[in-house]
C-alpha cells in the first residue's frame, strides 16, 4: 500500500516539478514580445500544469489504498485513464521539445535559457515515461 501511494506521489511531483522547470527557466524566454496573460488563462494552466499531475494521486488517496471513498473499480478506471492521459501528455511535451530543438539550431532562446534545455527535456521525458510504466505495473 505505502509503495503504491509512494510512487504515485514521486511521479505527480516529477511531473509538476518538470512543468515548472520547462516554463520558468526555459520556454517563458521564447519570443521578444513578452505578453500579458489574461487572468483565466492563467489559471488554466496553472490546473493544467500543477494540479492535474497530482490527480492520480488524489484517486489512489480516496480508493482502497486509503480512505476507500470510491470503490475498487473507479479507482483502477480512473488511474488508468490519468495514467494514459499524463504518459501521453508528458511524453508529448519532451518530443516537443526536441523537435523544436532540432529544427532551431540557431539561438531561438537566449543563453542562459538553453542551459536548462537539456535537463528539462530530459525531466519532462522522465515523468512521462514514469506515467506509462505506473501504468502497466500497477493499474492494468
Amino acid at each position: 500500500m505505502a509503495a503504491e501511494v509512494t510512487l504515485f506521489l514521486s511521479a505527480s511531483a516529477i511531473s509538476a516539478a518538470s512543468n515548472w522547470a520547462s516554463w520558468h527557466l526555459v520556454w517563458r524566454h521564447e519570443g521578444t514580445g513578452e505578453q500579458k496573460r489574461e487572468l483565466k488563462d492563467t489559471l488554466f494552466w496553472i490546473l493544467f500544469s500543477y494540479l492535474l499531475p497530482f490527480l492520480p494521486f488524489v484517486f489512489i488517496m480516496l480508493g482502497e489504498e486509503g480512505s476507500e471513498s470510491i470503490g475498487p473499480l473507479l479507482t483502477k478506471w480512473s488511474l488508468s485513464i490519468l495514467c494514459v492521459l499524463l504518459g501521453v501528455l508528458m511524453s508529448g511535451q519532451a518530443m516537443s521539445s526536441w523537435s523544436w530543438k532540432q529544427k532551431n539550431k540557431t539561438d531561438a532562446l537566449p543563453e542562459h535559457a538553453m542551459k536548462h534545455f537539456n535537463w528539462t527535456m530530459g525531466l519532462t521525458a522522465t515523468a512521462g515515461i514514469v506515467w506509462l510504466i505506473l501504468l502497466f505495473w500497477l493499474v492494468i
